[in-house]
């Protein structure tokens, strides 16, 4: 299906965690004739040290690099993210000038006080439990750490706060965006998405009732993936 080669699809997955659990969406994209890009992130698919060590700049500079080596193959572009990966999403629509974004259980801020404590934590606790694996569906596990560097808060605390400044920008451009939302997430929560809805009112919203966090991974994964191709498909036209 070579008729929607001009349309590149970003994808981007979440904090602490690898291109596996997005590697779904991007297979379903790439079978409708899409030009992908899946770019394992900064500090992740490797070792926990590596993430406590990495720099917020330098995720959102892998972002930008990989929505430039697309832009350069399409005209047009969706960025699409889960969990941290949406924030990365919604900051590389903005600053871009994408076509549309869909975000799946995006977070866009820490719970309250979070970023504050870990700032003071990670010289006495390098590590804190694994955010990862919180899936529905029984047997399924997701490729992530074993737990989450503390100073790697911190970082993704930045990287919110950068995605929460350009919600505006795509409020004033009226970008279309699509929040895939699973109404029980431990490790987002709800706040982050009525945080969107608030900032960027033309967001339409779909529910995951069958799923948890990681929803690409979980019994909505086909959900996910014909609502995503469908969404890039209308932004495409």
């Amino acid at each position: 299906m070579s008729h929607n080669r001009s349309t590149g699809v970003l994808v981007l997955h979440g904090f602490t965690s690898t291109t596996a659990s997005m590697q779904p969406v991007a297979e379903a994209a790439a079978a409708a004739g899409y030009e992908t890009e899946l770019p394992l992130l900064p500090g992740h698919g490797s070792r926990w040290e590596d993430l406590a060590e990495t720099r917020a700049e330098a995720i959102l500079e892998a972002v930008s690099t990989a929505y430039d080596r697309l832009s350069q193959r399409c005209g047009t572009i969706v960025t699409v993210g889960l969990s941290m990966g949406g924030a990365l999403a919604l900051w590389a629509a903005a600053e871009k000038n994408a076509a549309g974004v869909v975000v799946i259980n995006p977070g866009l801020r820490l719970a309250a006080g979070t970023g504050l404590l870990a700032r003071g934590l990670h010289r006495f606790r390098p590590t804190i439990p694994a955010i990862a694996g919180e899936i529905a569906k029984p047997d399924v596990t997701e490729d992530a750490y074993e737990v989450t560097p503390v100073r790697a808060v911190v970082q993704l605390d930045r990287l919110f706060r950068r995605a929460r400044a350009a919600l505006p920008q795509l409020s004033q451009r009226n970008t279309p965006v699509l929040l895939l939302r699973s109404p029980i997430d431990k490790v987002v929560g709800s706040a982050s998405a009525t945080l969107l809805k608030r900032r960027v009112p033309q967001t339409r919203e779909v529910i995951l009732r069958r799923s948890r966090h990681v929803a690409t991974l979980d019994h909505d994964a086909e959900l996910v993936n014909r609502r995503t191709v469908e969404f890039i498909a209308a932004c495409s036209q």
